[in-house]
């Protein structure tokens, strides 16, 4: 029987379009995820005397943001290996834990993408070591702060018990907007959101297919050569400024369509082993004195 593709959750369709169109169709969509983003932002400081209220608006806002750099991806990716990976990236358009991801890529600054995929795999292992040595089984702090966030809730604890947990908000002395949404908002700034944006931006990044050896200085470089264009065919705005370009050499992750960026299970025993091995060697260290 086939399937109706009718409602919503249809992104998985653009994969099937010409490169022409899926360009345009794009172009349309990015203003209405960024002026989404800035919403929900936008909202989140006006409650911000209520923290888990405004920390929830502010997680939309991210992982909003984060629909956009994923986008953003699939125009970044050489036209060589799009049509192997636009449906995983697609899949990760509505997928949390990719879209989490995304977002706190931005803040890092690996040297290749050896090291990012690294920093990746730890990141979406569904649970982990946690304490001085390892003796705390714990979930994808990730996932569970975006959950506790949203809902109350029934929580397992590694020795078996259960407990509720009150949703709540985290307070910090300094606010920040997402990183996801600073980088948005700098290449909406530049143009980079329009039909003629995507265009340079898919001609420049084509030119590398970035591998584990790849480094972080090839970004660099594609980044100028994106804002040179950008600039030269008059497409940046008057908003734009020099802010905006630190943040996109800052913030912008190299090109993440090569990773694996969905959730890895990780079994108890596995885990438990683990701290059996952290455990001796703890008490080799103590019979070396």
């Amino acid at each position: 029987m086939a399937k109706t593709d009718i409602g919503l959750r249809q992104a998985h369709r653009i994969a099937n379009m010409t490169a022409d169109k899926r360009t345009a169709f794009i172009a349309e969509g990015l203003p209405i995820l960024l002026e989404s983003a800035r919403g929900l932002y936008a909202a989140s400081q006006r409650v911000s005397d209520m923290s888990r209220e405004s920390s929830v608006l502010k997680g939309h806002a991210e992982e909003e943001a984060a629909k956009i750099l994923i986008l953003m991806d699939i125009v970044r990716c050489p036209k060589k290996r799009i049509a192997g990976r636009i449906g995983t990236l697609m899949g990760w358009y509505y997928d949390h834990l990719s879209r989490l991801l995304y977002a706190e890529a931005c803040q890092w600054r690996p040297i290749d993408l050896k090291e990012l995929r690294g920093i990746i795999d730890r990141r979406r292992l569904t649970h982990y070591l946690e304490g001085g040595m390892g003796e705390f089984i714990a979930p994808n702090d990730l996932i569970y702060q975006r959950e506790t966030r949203l809902y109350a809730d029934i929580e397992g604890l590694d020795d078996g018990t259960l407990q509720w947990v009150a949703p709540g908000g985290y307070n910090s002395m300094f606010d920040f907007k997402p990183n996801a949404l600073v980088v948005a908002e700098a290449l909406s700034a530049y143009g980079a959101f329009t039909v003629d944006g995507l265009n340079i931006l898919s001609g420049v990044w084509n030119e590398v297919d970035f591998q584990d050896d790849t480094s972080c200085h090839e970004s660099d470089r594609l980044i100028e050569a994106t804002l040179d264009q950008l600039v030269a065919r008059r497409l940046a705005s008057d908003e734009a400024t020099n802010d905006h370009v630190k943040s996109l050499y800052q913030r912008w992750q190299m090109p993440l369509y090569a990773l694996d960026m969905k959730a890895k299970a990780v079994e108890r025993s596995a885990l438990e082993a683990e701290q059996e091995g952290i455990l001796w060697a703890e008490v080799g260290s103590a019979n070396d004195y």
